[in-house]
């Protein structure tokens, strides 16, 4: 069953590698181009929503969780060290 298996894993590999990248090919018909490039008027690019609403977002975050952070730890500290008079 093994020997089986594996005869068929050759046989898949051996049409992907072989049979299958030659029946993809196409071939031209006629002198045409096969991609038309159009140089026309450059399109105004928007930020994208990413940039525009994930990026402050996460810089938001990090600086309270930053905050939260450092506030955190002065106060374990003071409340763990006191000075003795």
């Amino acid at each position: 069953m093994a020997r089986v298996r594996i005869l068929i894993a050759l046989v898949c590999l051996a049409f992907a590698l072989g049979v299958a990248p030659g029946g993809a090919q196409e071939t031209p018909s006629g002198d045409t181009p096969a991609v038309v490039v159009d140089d026309g008027a450059p399109i105004e690019a928007d930020d994208a929503w990413t940039f525009r609403f994930l990026v402050p977002t996460v810089l938001a975050l990090s600086g309270i969780a930053l905050a939260v952070t450092v506030i955190g730890y002065r106060v374990r500290i003071r409340s763990r060290y006191r000075v003795v008079r």
